[in-house]
């Protein structure tokens, strides 16, 4: 699941979910200020050049504010008992589950919102869990209004579904996050609507060698930085770019917790793995420049020169020996070749 949390978690920030019993996209009833209508506000009244001056400044400081917030909030890392790996898996697969219900619905033109209403009958109705994002409200945000996320094209994460119907040549990220027994399992994945270009198809490839390239690296002993680095290296090679402001993070009861896990960086560096430990890896990885830029409705990221964005997510477990790839599920496309022949010390199974 953040509005610009430089550099955290991706999916939303980090807050404990409480339970939703009904669908309602109704948001929370307090005041929350709306920066760009403010922005517009005082445009009206000064110099374009240091409006935008204004602009960037107000933006790193709420940034900060939100950076710091989300900080004090996370905590330390959590070692999982065998009872959360337990309820992890179960949350995972019901998760990874969602988008193998959902994709033969992506198809041109059906609506994001439509998407999000399948999703949300099928995660209450057949699964009895509760959908994550639904009036998610971390610090600084207003509640999110839907059960999914749904980013399209140039949209690097957080797409709020909604009227946009979807067309043939369309690029999609579908977002899912359930809560059962009290667990969160949280994966995604890249949809072709129709007929992709050959970038989008070759943008969607890479990101997802990168995601599990990343988690090839998972294993007791190994530092977070390991993962990141991998992950950057194989995607710059190919000509792209790693989203820096937005990255995985650690998930259990709680939704976003410790550790971040940035997907570029230097090896042996940030925190050594330990077995128990539970947290995603899901690189967002543009076309273009790295660059994002933030909508109106303080959850929508897109890339900043308008060029396609990808991204892969699966929830992931340090075992004694190396991973387990939680968010398994039997429609979930296969594992490269790098990885279905890496031996033993990883489980990657539905």
């Amino acid at each position: 699941m953040t509005a610009s949390e430089a550099p955290f978690a991706t999916g939303f920030a980090i807050s404990k979910k409480s339970k939703v019993s009904s669908y309602t996209n109704q948001a929370n009833p307090r005041f929350y200020p709306n920066f760009p209508e403010l922005f517009k506000l005082l445009c009206s009244r000064i110099p374009a050049k240091l409006c935008r001056l204004v602009y960037n400044f107000a933006s790193t400081i709420i940034n900060c504010l939100r950076f710091c917030a989300v900080w004090l909030a996370m905590g330390s890392i959590t070692i999982k008992t065998e009872e959360d790996i337990k309820g992890m898996r179960i949350a995972g697969r019901l998760a990874a589950e969602v988008l193998d219900f959902i994709a033969p619905h992506v198809k041109p033109g059906i609506t994001t919102g439509e998407l999000d209403r399948l999703c949300h009958d099928y995660m209450t109705n057949v699964q009895g869990c509760v959908p994550a994002p639904l009036n998610y409200c971390p610090p600084g945000y207003t509640p999110f209004p839907k059960s999914i996320c749904t980013s399209v094209n140039d949209v690097v994460c957080h797409g709020i579904p909604g009227d946009k119907v979807l067309k043939s040549g369309d690029v999609v990220n579908i977002d899912i996050t359930v809560i059962k027994d009290g667990y969160h399992g949280d994966t995604s994945r890249m949809f072709f609507v129709g007929e992709p270009s050959i970038l989008a198809k070759r943008l969607a490839e890479i990101t997802y060698d990168c995601m599990w390239l990343g988690i090839s690296k998972i294993k007791p002993g190994a530092h977070l930085g390991d993962i990141g680095h991998v992950i950057q290296q194989y995607a710059e090679k190919a000509g792209y770019s790693v989203v820096r402001e937005f990255c995985g993070h650690g998930i259990g009861k709680v939704f976003h917790e410790e550790p971040q896990v940035l997907h570029y960086g230097r090896p042996g560096t940030l925190d050594k793995l330990v077995p128990g430990m539970i947290f995603t890896v899901e690189p967002m990885i543009n076309a273009g420049k790295r660059d994002i830029r933030e909508m109106g409705d303080g959850w929508t990221i897109k890339t900043k020169d308008r060029s396609l964005s990808a991204q892969w997510e699966h929830t992931v477990l340090v075992t004694e020996t190396g991973y387990e790839v939680l968010t398994v599920s039997a429609g979930m496309p296969p594992p490269p070749a790098f990885i279905t022949g890496a031996g033993a010390s990883s489980t990657v199974t539905a």
